[in-house]
């Protein structure tokens, strides 16, 4: 929250620490990596994460995605997020997920 004239305001910044909070530190450390990928000095336009099934892959992608609204807030008016699945059931499922 801001404050001003001593009135606490809601702050309308996306904050990414929520979303990082509950991964394990391989998850976060893949986060972390992906998102140096795609916006550090060396960057790439895309990646690709692929890992046994049950390791998180859908909580990364999450993590991925909450610090990239965060770094783009200031620098884009829109940011859109393609999910491609390869059945209905499991789209709802991590849909559900990544909200």
């Amino acid at each position: 929250m801001s404050r001003r004239l001593g009135i606490a305001m809601p702050s309308n910044r996306f904050v990414a620490a929520p979303a990082l909070a509950g991964l394990k530190d391989f998850q976060r450390t893949t986060v972390e990596y992906v998102f140096q990928r795609l916006y550090g000095s060396d960057s790439t336009s895309r990646f690709l994460v692929a890992d046994e099934v049950g390791l998180g892959k859908t909580l990364v992608a999450r993590g991925i995605i909450a610090k990239t609204l965060e770094h783009l807030q200031d620098k884009v008016d829109r940011v859109d997020v393609i999910y491609i699945c390869s059945n209905a059931a499991i789209a709802t499922q991590n849909v559900n997920r990544l909200n």
